[in-house]
């Protein structure tokens, strides 16, 4: 190869080798910019900004349930934003307990819905029971909650309770309104059966309605080391004076019979004919069903009759009272075509010594 040949090789050589050094960083931006591409083409996240703001915005709206949707939403990105907006939640709660029921009552629901056991908000509710007048709905409430108080939660909530039941107890008293305290002291034992104060109080009630049997019966459950000892012998001497005193009830004469008037129920009145050969008291069907609670039944019987054996239905009332005395859980039998409204039978009768006096037309009632 001659000399001019050579060079000219040499010559092309070097122009291949720099036009490659100068394209090479052109290839690689190109690169870099088709990456940068790719990557713009993902889809941008809303902001954790958006999602508070959005939950702000429901909650002012009293839109709770959709605030709490899109709490839960930025509890998954920011857990941090996410307690202090459910805190600040509770707190506006807490102030709309002493201002603004209305409100109060569906926020504390929505909290309620997502988190049942928690105590701090069971607490609150109490609070709304309380600040709304329930107060029976919020003792129970608070006897609901108080398993699952630590030991410190519960002494607390003892104070409280005993504060509670005192209150309404002394508020239905004043009223006399002797059945509520019996209702609500019953409800109240099957969370505390051994308290002595509930079970004294169920015990003057039913001294107060007459009811002697119901109320030496509660006494005797009485724990032997309570505090109230000398009101419950008190109780117990008041009881039985009572019991000594004769009942006179006036009759009415019915051929060679006698009607007499009795209360059902503690509102329906009826006027049933005395009948010393009946064992069971009778009522008639239109009497049954004016009585409110509906009355018990407790099964077919077969009685004999003048026109002999015939079937009929038993029910049990919730209570039967004649001059001053008083039964809860009365036996009845439902008997048509009776004189009067119905039979006064020995089922009542035999718990006493009594005596149809016909020169006062007036039946007697002793204690036995």
């Amino acid at each position: 190869m001659s000399h001019y040949t050579k060079l000219i090789t040499l010559l092309l050589i070097g122009s291949l080798s720099l036009n490659a050094y100068l394209l090479w960083p052109e290839q690689v931006a190109v690169v870099g910019k088709q990456k940068i591409q790719k990557n713009s083409a993902k889809p941008i996240k809303a902001p954790n900004n958006e999602l508070l703001t959005k939950a702000k915005q429901q909650f002012e709206q009293h839109q709770f349930d959709e605030a709490f949707n899109t709490y839960q939403q930025l509890k998954q990105r920011s857990p941090a934003l996410a307690r202090t907006l459910y805190s600040s939640w509770v707190l506006q709660l807490k102030t709309w307990l002493n201002t603004n029921l209305f409100l109060s009552e569906p926020l504390l629901n929505t909290l309620l819905d997502q988190d049942p056991y928690n105590t701090e908000l069971l607490t609150l509710q109490v609070d709304y029971l309380i600040n709304s007048g329930q107060i029976q709905n919020a003792i129970i409430a608070l006897f609901e909650l108080y398993p699952l108080l630590n030991e410190q939660q519960q002494s607390t909530a003892n104070v409280r309770l005993e504060n509670l039941t005192k209150n309404e107890l002394h508020s239905l008293s004043e009223q006399q309104n002797w059945q509520a305290i019996i209702e609500q002291t019953q409800i109240w034992l099957d969370y505390q059966n051994d308290n002595s104060h509930f079970l004294y109080a169920l015990a003057y009630a039913y001294y107060q309605q007459n009811d002697f049997i119901s109320a030496l019966t509660t006494l005797e459950r009485m724990p032997r080391n309570n505090p109230l000892k000398t009101d419950v012998n008190t109780l117990k001497t008041l009881i039985n004076k009572a019991q000594l005193q004769d009942d006179f009830i006036t009759l009415t004469p019915y051929g060679a019979h006698y009607l007499i008037n009795s209360e059902l129920n503690n509102s329906l009145q009826s006027e049933l004919m005395i009948d010393t050969g009946a064992s069971i008291t009778s009522l008639s069907s239109d009497v049954l069903s004016q009585l409110s609670p509906r009355p018990l039944y407790l099964g077919d019987v077969t009685v004999n009759t003048a026109n002999g054996q015939i079937k009929v239905k038993r029910y049990q009332i919730e209570s039967f009272k004649v001059g001053m005395q008083i039964i809860y859980g009365f036996e009845v039998l439902n008997i048509e075509n009776t004189r009067g409204q119905g039979l006064l039978g020995m089922n009542f009768l035999s718990r006493f010594k009594f005596n149809i006096n016909q020169q006062t037309d007036e039946l007697e009632l002793s204690a036995k």
